[in-house]
């Protein structure tokens, strides 16, 4: 396909949007529970919804089917999609205008926990039918436990080398967006083969999205400042190299926080930043790989699209500098 005909694929998913917003606010929006039915209005009904809300439509269409069969699918997942964001931003507490800055850790908690059961509640209101309903619920609850242990390692400090900072990014970012994509591809046909090409890819964007996420913390961000250990840190921990030993002498003091510059310096001098750019590319192929036989051309376009957004700005990142 062209990249006209991309574009206007992408387009006619984005019209569907205001359905979702709409379904959300029929469907969504507690009475019991007014400060969370206004947050979830803020944040999902009086503006625009974020790129996320594509990805059950495009996923129902590369199967085949109509988008329109998952928009309360793509309600679902933004509802979750939200609490999953509010419970990171509490436990992290890294990101300055988090519900819980607003609110309170303990309120925060319990919105991120009201969601999760919101969304299910929403689930069971959907016009769908017995089976297709009982296959989303299995789904949901499969990735969100498998989400829950891989928050559980980040917070325990499981992630110590490569190997570990996989097995926790799979189980996190991978399995949120391996739902997003399944539960779509789940309104859209029965063909298991065609549910778990876009499941698989699901997971591959995740991992995408996480990779960029901490290529951008480290130079473009404040992770060094804060002592976050992501794949860039780990990456010059666990290979062979010249300033290995002094890095690891750093993170042994715990004075990553207050070397930030020279942990960048030395990144650098190993060219970290190709190689996140590298790992990234090999799991854009294999994304985009799991979808050649899924027959909606449409959808497959706009995943595609989906994944190439990303990279639109690779070279740029390769020589940003920090911020200040």
């Amino acid at each position: 396909m062209s990249e006209a005909t991309d574009l206007a694929a992408l387009a006619s998913f984005r019209q569907l949007l205001p359905f979702i917003q709409q379904y959300l606010e029929q469907q969504a929006l507690p009475a019991a529970y007014p400060g969370l039915a206004s947050w979830i209005r803020r944040f999902l009904i009086d503006k625009p919804l974020g790129p996320t809300a594509v990805l059950p439509l495009a996923s129902c269409a590369a199967v085949g089917g109509d988008p329109r069969q998952a928009i309360a699918a793509s309600a679902v997942c933004e509802l979750l999609h939200l609490g999953v964001r509010a419970l990171d931003d509490l436990q992290d507490q890294d990101a300055p205008r988090g519900l819980w800055t607003e609110i309170g850790p303990a309120r925060a908690f319990n919105y991120s926990a009201s969601l999760y059961v919101l969304a299910h509640y929403v689930l069971t209101h959907a016009n769908f039918p017995a089976r297709l309903r009982q296959n989303i619920q299995r789904a949901m609850s499969e990735e969100v436990m498998q989400l829950a242990a891989g928050q559980e390692r980040d917070l325990t400090h499981q992630t110590e080398t490569i190997e570990d900072y996989w097995q926790t990014i799979a189980a996190k970012n991978g399995r949120l967006f391996s739902l997003v994509c399944w539960l779509g591809a789940l309104c859209g046909t029965g063909q298991q083969r065609y549910i778990d090409a876009c499941r698989q890819y699901g997971f591959h964007l995740g991992i995408i999205l996480q990779l960029f996420d901490d290529f951008e913390g480290t130079w473009a961000a404040n992770d060094l400042e804060m002592g976050r250990i992501t794949l860039p840190v780990l990456y010059g921990l666990n290979i062979d190299h010249p300033r290995r030993d002094e890095l690891q002498a750093l993170k042994q003091a715990g004075q990553i926080h207050t070397n930030a510059d020279l942990v960048r310096t030395i990144l650098d001098q190993i060219e970290t930043r190709s190689f996140i750019i590298w790992v990234a590319l090999q799991e854009r192929d294999r994304a985009l790989a799991k979808l050649q036989d899924c027959p909606g051309a449409a959808g497959v376009a706009t995943l595609t699209s989906y994944v190439d957004v990303i990279f639109a700005d690779a070279e740029q990142l390769l020589t940003t500098k920090p911020s200040a």
